[in-house]
């Protein structure tokens, strides 16, 4: 196999993946279902139906799509275009098209449900293959990290500039304007495809001589049972199990701050559309500095700590939103505008912390899976953590459409009562804390530290080069065993985890 060394122009080149995955969900979260409410005529519950239907139909596909990219280096077109940028290619043009389709006025609410499935599918089809380049250029730890990081920091610039599109179509058409949402989602379209392009032409993968399958494809049962089965067995390793409990909450909350941020400006501090998203886009600039402040906490403390961190900031910007609504009246629109986007900094920070620590942790779940299985499947863990963002994605926009309407939140009214401004405030203050004490709870559980990692890993290494188990030192098991959530005894490949067929499993995990 041919060792490239990855080069600053190819950390650029994977970085542009997030345009996609961060900015396009930035726009959508903060205007889309306001859009959709506001102006197309939508009840706030139909609405929220739009975004869950949809993402909940595609959230099954993720696994689905992990498991055709792994296999596409059989095909002829895998073999010519590669199994992960193939689907880079095709995003280009498809992106174009189906993105500004959400963003089109006066079509019904099954247009927009399906018009929504057909993006999610896209992007699916883009963000699940994209995420595994890092694995496809480089075996150095070094190396993967500063892509990943990159890639990340693209995130946070992309919603940042994401974020200033609907500001200048609105003072350039008017506050309101039809117009300017569409030519928003077309412009920004137009920028993801110039980045998906640059993404394309400057990352590389495997050579389809150096990929090697261990079994032939077998019949389209064996491949459904065997998709099937490799995605439970996931669910089977303790911290993945954890983590993806951290990773749908952390999701749900990420996913309504943003979405219902919009309606509080709007309707609980009377500011205008286009202050919404000048002062998102100003507050997201701070989570360069805060990203870079939890890549440290994660790396010496771990993703659990991390969050605690989370929490404390979070909560300190809820409770300051609340202050903010209820001493509005005696301040004055410039002093509002000034303290909601000191507000709305300190929530991006703590949103920083909540964004990076699933992206940090996630890439340790293939190791702590290899103690158990003795193989490597990075593709299913990104597959079922694709899944689980789906799924937090359709739980906000249920959550938001049904809240809202719980309240008496009225489609299309300039003027809101005063019990939907209360919802509004719940779903903006008392929802989000729930959610993040959730997390807490759940991350309390978690004992991934790179110290307990490194002795994981390090234990995988001596079994493979033929140490005895029986040798194991008391920390070492003790690790193992927190992280997999098996017996010692039952891990590096004692057990019939991976076996696909009906019978009764023999080892159990606790």
């Amino acid at each position: 196999m041919e060792t490239r060394k990855v080069t600053w122009w190819n950390v650029l080149g994977y970085a542009c993946l997030n345009f996609l995955g961060g900015g396009t969900q930035a726009l959508s979260s903060a205007f889309l279902m306001l859009f959709y409410t506001m102006y197309c005529d939508i009840p706030a519950v139909q609405a929220g139906l739009i975004f869950t239907i949809a993402r909940c139909i595609d959230a099954v596909g993720n696994p689905v799509m992990g498991y055709i990219s792994d296999n596409f280096g059989r095909t002829r077109l895998g073999k010519r275009f590669g199994r992960r940028k193939f689907f880079i290619l095709t995003g280009i043009p498809l992106v174009l098209i189906t993105y500004p389709i959400l963003w089109t006025p006066g079509h019904s609410f099954e247009f927009y449900v399906v018009a929504n499935i057909i993006y999610e599918v896209v992007f699916t089809s883009v963000m699940v293959p994209g995420p595994t380049l890092p694995a496809e250029m480089t075996q150095v730890a070094a190396e993967k990290t500063k892509l990943v990081s990159a890639k990340q920091y693209c995130g946070t610039f992309a919603s940042t500039i994401a974020l200033l599109f609907p500001a200048f179509f609105f003072q350039r058409f008017g506050e309101g304007n039809l117009d300017a949402f569409f030519y928003t989602g077309l412009t920004y379209a137009v920028v993801v495809s110039l980045s998906l392009a640059v993404m394309y032409f400057l990352t590389y993968e495997r050579a389809p001589e150096d990929i090697h399958y261990t079994e032939e494809m077998g019949s389209v049962s064996h491949v459904l049972r065997k998709l099937v089965n490799d995605v439970f067995a996931s669910m089977r390793i303790r911290a993945f199990r954890l983590h993806a409990g951290m990773m749908l909450f952390i999701g749900i909350y990420k996913n309504l701050a943003a979405g219902v941020f919009t309606y509080y400006v709007i309707y609980a501090l009377s500011l205008s559309v286009s202050a919404t998203s000048i002062i998102t886009s100003f507050a997201t600039l701070v989570s360069f500095i805060a990203l870079a402040i939890f890549i440290t906490i994660c790396y010496r403390r771990g993703g659990p700590f991390a969050f605690k961190v989370v929490g404390v900031i979070v909560t300190a910007s809820l409770v300051g939103y609340y202050v903010l609504f209820q001493n509005q009246s005696s301040m004055g629109e410039e002093a509002v505008i000034v303290w909601l986007t000191v507000l709305a900094i300190i929530n991006n920070v703590g949103k920083a912390g909540a964004d990076y620590i699933p992206v940090f942790q996630l890439p340790f779940m293939a190791d702590i899976d290899e103690a158990v299985t003795m193989e490597r499947r990075e593709g299913i863990f990104t597959g079922v953590n694709g899944l689980l963002s789906k799924l937090a994605s359709a739980a906000e926009g249920f959550l938001l459409g049904v809240g809202l309407a719980l309240f008496g939140f009225e489609k299309g009214a300039g003027q809101q009562t005063a019990m939907a401004i209360d919802g509004v405030l719940v779903m903006t203050i008392v929802v989000p804390i729930v959610l993040c004490a959730i997390v807490y709870l759940i991350s309390r559980n978690l004992t991934l530290t790179k110290e307990n990692h490194k002795l994981l890993v390090d234990e995988v290494h001596r079994i493979r080069s033929g140490g005895s188990m029986a040798d194991v030192t008391p920390e070492t098991r003790k690790a193992v065993e927190s992280l997999t959530g098996w017996k010692y005894e039952q891990c590096f490949g004692h057990n019939d985890l991976m076996r696909v067929h009906d019978e009764p499993k023999s080892a159990h995990s606790y």
